[in-house]
């Protein structure tokens, strides 16, 4: 009897350190899932900091109602 009452206390403790393992092992990869996203997120940002920069274009030295490529594009950013 003593030996089976002991071995019922070994499997849960197995059973329990098992649960503790299993508990830190999927902390530690949300842990490190979190970190992964974090860092995409930041360059994510960065590569729309490099996009939203307006290019400017200089204004041509054309006559006031020309009509060609380069005034049409400085009036509408203008």
């Amino acid at each position: 009897m003593k030996a089976f009452i002991e071995r019922v206390f070994k499997s849960k403790k197995q059973k329990q350190k098992e649960l503790l393992n299993e508990i830190t092992h999927t902390e530690v990869e949300k842990q490190a899932t979190e970190a992964a996203v974090e860092a995409i997120i930041k360059e994510v940002k960065k590569e729309e900091v490099k996009k939203e920069e307006v290019v400017t274009y200089p204004k041509p030295n054309h006559f006031s109602d020309c009509n060609c490529f380069k005034c049409l594009r400085w009036k509408q950013n203008a």
